[in-house]
């Protein structure tokens, strides 16, 4: 799928902004306003967000799933990871308690996430991404029709002021195709804990890996995977967006889509053998 655009429900809460101070009484209203109105107390899906050092990210976060529009009871649960900003603040000003946990690590964080929540399905998401107010429906479909025991999503980049669309657009259109490859016998490899959806009861006797490295998403997957299907959804209701600053520690547009050409072209033949 080719995305030239950031989609208007998803730019809409791409504030910039560098601190707490920046941050109006009248923005933190709405959003609590919008949690409030979507609080329960028997969710069917728990959205699980893990979050360090994010004070000048995590409200476009926050303002994105305040306006989710589901028909299924949500709970949003988030895990403050030892932060030394105001993270935790924002999150408290926007409505909701924050949960800290200070064994440093995505692990770590996931794991609380997980053992905090009471949804019988989880939906893991990024505290510097943003997300369509279709998302959970998106993401819990193919679970509730039968076809999957979990499901996961793919990403777009939203770029800064000076940045164009249009090249992160072919940067994610290659990126894609060979995420199409990698689906066939190691999905594992492409599932991103900023878009993953999964059942509480399976994940809860597997665990989430307890270091400080990443992958604690794609070990979720790979043991998920042995006792169930995961479904790929990648249409534009169930899209995170995130920022650019993962890419750009790359150079230029022009290196960012090399070393992705050069990464897996390295790897290619690992796509064809399933992972035992």
């Amino acid at each position: 799928m080719f995305r030239p655009i950031v989609p208007s429900n998803v730019r809409i809460h791409w504030y910039e902004y560098q601190k707490l101070e920046d941050i109006s009484e009248e923005m933190f209203e709405r959003i609590r306003k919008g949690f409030a109105a979507q609080r329960t107390d028997k969710p069917l899906v728990s959205i699980n967000i893990i979050a360090w050092n994010e004070e000048s990210n995590i409200l476009r976060n926050l303002s994105s799933l305040s306006a989710m529009k589901s028909k299924y009871p949500v709970e949003f649960v988030y895990v403050d990871n030892n932060s030394k900003d105001k993270t935790s603040e924002i999150i408290r000003k926007c409505g909701l308690t924050p949960i800290s946990e200070l064994k440093q690590g995505y692990g770590f964080a996931r794991q609380t996430a997980m053992e905090s929540s009471h949804g019988k399905y989880i939906l893991t998401g990024d505290a510097d991404t943003v997300y369509p107010p279709t998302w959970v429906d998106s993401m819990l479909r193919p679970m509730l029709a039968g076809k999957s025991l979990g499901s996961y999503g793919t990403y777009s980049f939203i770029p800064g002021k000076d940045q164009s669309r249009l090249s992160y657009a072919f940067y994610e259109l290659f990126r894609d195709m060979a995420h199409a490859f990698r689906k066939i016998k190691r999905p594992e490899l492409i599932v991103v804990g900023m878009n993953f959806c999964f059942p509480r009861k399976e994940a809860l006797k597997i665990g989430f890996i307890k270091n400080d490295s990443r992958m604690e998403d794609g070990k979720m997957a790979l043991a998920l995977l042995k006792i169930g299907k995961l479904k790929r959804v990648t249409t534009l209701s169930s899209m995170a967006w995130t920022g650019t600053r993962t890419v750009e520690k790359s150079g230029s547009m022009f290196n960012v889509i090399l070393s992705r050409v050069v990464k897996d072209l390295k790897r290619f033949s690992i796509f064809f053998h399933k992972k035992k």
